[in-house]
């Protein structure tokens, strides 16, 4: 009904799943990443909690689309059932043929038997237990025995276990202190903090075509206020915003408007705490359908919207090289790389100049350029499926211009002009308030005011973390990425002089990464994984900078 009111292609807060309107916070991507860790490496379960409408069920979808076609994966939805009839959806998952009169020892006996056979030609099998919160007792205790299925080297079925927070409450209870013990990769999702629910917004509308924010900062303060960043609840205000917006004819959105917007959902038009509107919106979710819902599926590939298409950097293919970036440092290209254009247009002028290129595969075969790898040699569907191949990873952000001074790499952004038609450019460089945008072999500056009249804030960039797939590192862990954790570390601390660096993540370490995470405004946990990772190879020489100065023209 509002679509065309605001120039919208597609209605951009609809609750069913479309991986169309797909988005990974830190948040998201560090569990991701846990999970992946879990699948590859850990010997015992996995656990990931969170709240109702946090996106856990969507990471498990985003976590089978990443695994391997050696990876069988069993996917159980309803947890509500006994032992027996938990093996027999297991089994009807892998496809795995049983008698309808089989004893629990039949279904333990054949499922061994075939997870020998299914080890021995090199495939591994993965249990996800969704909703497990409503597991009985005896259930668990019957899913801890199945990890007791191993060779002398390895566990031939890995589990993992998905719930809401009273599952870890659960799993405290002594009886099942055992099956506690064999977890070895946890991870509590958390909604979306603050500082992300405008690039949330922002993301799906721009993905319906929204040619700039809907929402003003007044209006989004409110939406974080009554959602607590979960991303179900802000689909459902901000939905029924629109449609007040339209009702009242108002663009912007304000404050106002999504106040009402609340009170119209939860029925009721007097002022109550927030937590009473949390509880009954809630119910009403249950009651439309409950379970986790797929916003955040399976990144797309398209042409047309590109830089909706990255994949997690926690998820580069185990296949690359996790010795290229120690091996071959890639130094910054010269100031050639990129043309200087002797016109000075304006950018509106730039962009509806067909012969200016500014397609997919001219943007990453310019940002490909400045880290001196030719995009077209490489093999791969996606783009960072071929930066995965030297060594290198995407990081997908919806953010601004601070954002990239942050991360001090190159990156693609994309543009949209009021006929919604999309441009790529790559920016190459940023000095005071004016960006450095290429457009294939030539370069312009463009002054951020008018860059923002085109931009919603995406933007890809391609950055060299220490091994592939990416890691996490805490206390206790000794490898070279520690190493490369403690170069970088002093570098953004300004110590100079350090021959040698410990491969050992010690406390001391621990202290120095907590202190540099609430310097920057990051989850002060001591855990370095992508976010501080992405932070900390910006300050490494290595690789093309964003505040080096290029040679362009200036309209």
């Amino acid at each position: 009904m509002y679509t065309a009111h605001f120039g919208l292609s597609a209605a951009p807060f609809s609750i069913t799943p479309d991986p169309h309107y797909l988005y990974l916070s830190v948040r998201h991507r560090e569990a991701l990443a846990h999970l992946l860790y879990g699948v590859n490496e850990g010997p015992g379960f996995v656990l990931l909690t969170g709240e109702v409408g946090t996106g856990k069920t969507t990471l498990c979808r985003c976590l089978i689309e990443q695994l391997p076609d050696s990876v069988d994966v069993a996917f159980l939805l309803n947890p509500r059932v006994s032992a027996i009839e938990l093996l027999a959806a297991l089994f009807d998952e892998l496809r795995i043929s049983y008698d309808h009169d089989f004893s629990l020892k039949d279904f333990i006996d054949t499922l061994y038997s075939y997870l020998l056979t299914a080890h021995s030609v090199g495939r591994r099998t993965v249990l996800i237990l969704d909703e497990a919160q409503n597991l009985s007792q005896e259930v668990l205790e019957q899913v801890r025995l199945l990890t007791n299925l191993e060779t002398t080297s390895h566990k031939l079925l890995q589990i993992i276990l998905v719930g809401q927070p009273e599952l870890k409450t659960l799993l405290k209870q002594t009886n099942l202190r055992q099956l506690s013990q064999r977890i070895t990769a946890r991870y509590h999702l958390l909604p979306l903090p603050a500082k992300d629910i405008q690039a949330y917004i922002n993301h799906r509308l721009a993905v319906s075509g929204a040619r700039g924010p809907l929402f003003n900062k007044a209006a989004v303060k409110e939406v974080h206020r009554y959602s607590g960043g979960v991303p179900r609840l802000i689909n459902i205000i901000c939905d029924r915003a629109l449609l007040g917006g339209y009702v009242h004819n108002k663009n912007p959105i304000d404050a106002t408007i999504v106040r009402k917007a609340v009170h119209e959902v939860r029925g009721d038009n007097s002022y109550q705490k927030k937590v009473w509107f949390m509880s009954s919106l809630l119910f009403t979710l249950v009651l439309l359908g409950g379970g986790g819902t797929l916003w955040w599926w399976k990144n797309h590939t398209s042409s047309a919207a590109p830089l909706h298409t990255s994949e997690s950097p926690a998820t580069a293919p185990e296949s690359a090289d996790s010795t290229a970036v120690a091996a071959n440092t890639l130094p910054l290209p010269p100031p050639s790389a990129t043309g200087t254009s002797s016109a000075t247009p304006s950018l509106a002028s730039l962009l509806q100049d067909v012969k200016v290129p500014s397609d997919t595969e001219t943007a990453f075969v310019t940002l490909f350029q400045l880290w001196q790898v030719e995009y077209t040699s490489l093999t791969g569907s996606t783009a960072c499926e071929r930066a995965a191949n030297r060594g290198l990873a995407c990081l997908y952000k919806d953010g601004n211009w601070d954002d990239l001074r942050t991360f001090n790499r190159p990156a693609v952004i994309e543009l949209v002009t009021e006929d919604r038609k999309q441009h790529l450019a790559v920016v190459t460089g940023l000095q005071n308030d004016k960006a450095t945008l290429a457009f294939g072999g030539n370069s312009y500056q463009f002054s951020f005011t008018e860059v923002n009249q085109y931009w919603l804030g995406q933007f890809l960039l391609v950055w060299q973390p220490p091994k592939l797939p990416i890691p996490i590192v805490k206390v206790g862990i000794t490898n070279e990425v520690i190493v490369w954790l403690r170069k970088n570390l002093d570098l953004a601390e300004g110590r100079q002089g350090t021959v040698t660096f410990s491969a050992t993540f010690d406390n001391a370490l621990k202290k120095r990464i907590i202190a540099l995470q609430q310097q920057h405004g990051m989850t002060a946990d001591g855990v370095v994984g992508e976010q501080t990772m992405v932070f900390l190879q910006a300050f490494s020489p290595a690789g093309p900078s964003l505040l080096r100065t290029l040679n362009v023209s200036t309209p």
